[in-house]
């Protein structure tokens, strides 16, 4: 049964998959048993039985066909399997958590959507940047009128370096096909967040340029092997993307990995996939990308994703009709043009600036005291972003602008 007030038992999750998303999850799940109680975690690194201290299972689908008793479904697979184990989570009546993006199409996000409204349950996409105090605030300053209207926006992903060859080119978003690109992966979070500054608004025409212009075979280095570890040192050396180099002096791409020990990490480098020649990936998802969308009013945003950047954040340039406002990743600064500069430091704790904590806090409430009424429009604002970003990519590969309206049923129709 679901809570129905603040006293009631926690919810019991069943978390589907348990890679780096999914043990963030189960973490706060564990640590909070006022909301939630573990009762089964599925992953492939599972068999059957008791892994950590709870049913496990090697497949989700035997998890969801085990007859445990859930009431909620937290999936952090791989994209292509967001919308699979979805559907038969809303059909046994389960709330789900799902981690971004909702669907590796537009077809399978209004698919989870019909069955949503079928199932009356709620959806909540891993939106983790839109429940961090930092971008609650953002979102506040935009709203309050201080600079004006919104005229228009510039946004910038910084995705750096190490990262987008860790994820984008050896790892698991390196092909497209095998889910979703890198727009799609990466820049779901800043879509959505695009779409709350520009809320009331529609997106009307969308245009996208980017390529996979660095990583490709024609670049690689004379002498170059197909893994770091057989590199001879003169090129390993002069190489800033060398696997030894990313994992072993660098403290911070392993996170991605259960084992983040000096001798994991050597292993890493030399019997997986995460040691391959940045040249030699067979990646086909592109390493830079720039959106431009207008909005209704003739407002406009810009969004560039970018992989060679040495840090990794993201910087935030809003121009309103009454004044300037910068948005770094650690403060705010308001320059109101009848005004003084002033700036606003939000508190930042844990992950993701504590919005991994705040997203499962928000879905025991939205669980426990949400309406139906309310479930629908989470799914609805949900995928406006997508259906933006899914314009983006056809954009980009058809070599055209994108423009778009609503139908009666909220998707949009392109021309």
């Amino acid at each position: 049964m679901i809570n129905k007030d603040a006293g009631c038992k926690p919810l019991r999750a069943l978390i589907l998959g348990y890679g780096i998303r999914g043990r963030v999850y189960a973490s706060y799940a564990a640590s909070h048993p006022d909301r939630y109680s573990i009762v089964g975690i599925a992953d492939p690194a599972f068999g059957q039985g008791e892994t950590l201290n709870v049913p496990c299972w090697s497949d989700w689908k035997e998890a969801l066909a085990s007859g445990v008793e859930a009431d909620v479904a937290v999936i952090a697979l791989p994209d292509a399997l967001h919308c699979k184990a979805c559907l038969p989570a809303l059909e046994k009546g389960l709330h789900v958590l799902l981690e971004k993006p909702v669907g590796c199409n537009l077809e399978e996000c209004m698919a989870i959507r019909d069955a949503q409204r079928k199932a009356k349950r709620l959806v909540l996409t891993g939106y983790v940047l839109r429940y961090s105090p930092y971008y609650r605030k953002l979102n506040e300053l935009v709203h309050s009128g201080e600079i004006g209207e919104i005229v228009s926006i510039h946004h910038l992903v910084a995705v750096s370096y190490g990262k987008a060859a860790h994820s984008y080119c050896r790892g698991n978003w390196s092909v497209e096909s095998n889910g979703t690109g890198m727009l799609v992966n990466k820049c779901i979070h800043d879509m959505d967040l695009v779409c709350s500054w520009m809320k009331g608004r529609n997106c009307i025409n969308v245009s996208s340029f980017g390529s996979l212009s660095q990583w490709r075979p024609d670049n690689r280095p004379a002498g170059a092997a197909d893994r770091c570890c057989d590199c001879p040192a003169n090129v390993s050396n002069a190489c800033p993307f060398d696997a030894y180099k990313l994992y072993l002096k660098r403290p911070d791409l392993r996170y991605h990995f259960p084992d983040a020990s000096d001798e994991a990490m050597k292993l890493v480098v030399e019997a997986s996939r995460y040691g391959r020649c940045v040249y030699a990936c067979g990646n086909d998802s592109v390493d830079h990308q720039t959106v431009m969308m207008q909005f209704e009013s003739g407002s406009t945003v810009t969004l560039e994703m970018e992989s060679f950047s040495k840090r990794r954040g993201r910087i935030t340039r809003f121009f309103g009709a009454k004044g300037e406002m910068l948005a770094d990743g650690e403060k705010i600064v308001i320059m109101p043009f009848d005004g003084d500069d002033h700036a606003i430091i939000p508190m930042q704790t844990g992950h993701h600036g504590g919005g991994d904590r705040e997203i499962m806090t928000e879905f025991a409430k939205i669980v426990n005291h949400g309406s139906p009424v309310e479930w629908n429009r989470i799914i609805d604002d949900a995928l406006q972003s997508h259906r933006i970003a899914f314009m983006a990519e056809a954009s980009r590969k058809g070599e055209r602008v994108m423009v778009i309206r609503n139908n009666e049923r909220g998707a949009y129709e392109t021309f």
